[in-house]
């Protein structure tokens, strides 16, 4: 009887132990996927022709997502920020924390985002 017990008391610890593992992997995905984000001009010519003096919304916001190793939801970031996001700006970013990077390129145009499935969506400050 006593080696049951011992036995269902490693268990129960065992899958205590799994689930706090589990969880732990899941919070560390929510958080910044790398430390260090740097855009600063000249910014990286987004297609042919592009100035380097300036960068638009979303061209910045898809550089830092470049820089994270994640991507930018194009179609809905689209939908909930036009025409805003077209706006030139020319931030100056230095080994920033993707959240703050973020932060200084769309709280100046009022615009927020969210990370959904690997994909930064930017949208409408409430």
């Amino acid at each position: 009887m006593r080696n049951k017990s011992f036995i269902a008391s490693i268990i129960v610890v065992a899958i205590a132990l799994g689930l706090s593992v589990v969880g732990c992997s899941k919070n560390a995905a929510v958080s910044d996927p790398i430390g260090n984000i740097t855009l600063v001009p000249p910014y990286p010519s987004a297609y042919p022709g592009a100035p380097t003096d300036k960068i638009s919304v979303q061209y910045a916001v898809i550089e830092v997502a470049k820089q994270a190793g994640i991507g930018y939801e194009w179609d809905t970031s689209a939908g909930n920020t036009d025409p805003i996001r077209r706006l030139w700006i020319t931030p100056v970013i230095y080994n920033q924390p993707l959240s703050k990077a973020l932060e200084m390129i769309l709280k100046p145009v009022n615009l927020t985002y969210t990370i959904a499935e690997g994909k930064i969506i930017i949208g409408q400050r409430m």
